[in-house]
């Protein structure tokens, strides 16, 4: 301590607790010998063999007999011209695709062309 009455520095209460500095020659030691037991460790311990990761079995997909043999016609139209169908397959129950189909067919006439009948 520098003076008596005045308290004592940081410095020194932490040299103080810490005690003597450790010198790196055994600090390097210390470390080697974690290693070498680590080393030790890893060479007499058994080895698992990771599980083997099975890929799940895809799901098959059934088409349904309706669908068999057919291929998607697809078209991009307004909500009101979507909600219009719906309301028209609902009101002559029918369906969707049918009224589809009925106006591919028409479509198909008007150009001289023979109609399919698919609904």
């Amino acid at each position: 301590m520098s003076k008596s009455n005045a308290r004592p520095s940081l410095a020194e209460r932490l040299a103080a607790v810490a005690g003597p500095p450790a010198q790196p020659a055994a600090m390097i030691e210390k470390e080697i010998e974690k290693l070498d037991t680590a080393r030790a460790t890893a060479i007499q311990a058994p080895r698992v063999k990771k599980p083997t990761v099975v890929a799940p079995a895809p799901e098959i997909v059934t088409v349904p007999k309706a669908r068999d043999g057919k291929v998607m016609v697809a078209g991009y139209f307004s909500p009101q011209m979507a909600k219009a169908v719906k309301l028209l397959a609902v009101e002559r129950d029918t369906t969707v695709q049918a009224l589809i189909g009925e106006g591919l067919d028409t479509i198909l006439h008007k150009y001289g062309k023979h109609p399919m009948g698919e609904r």
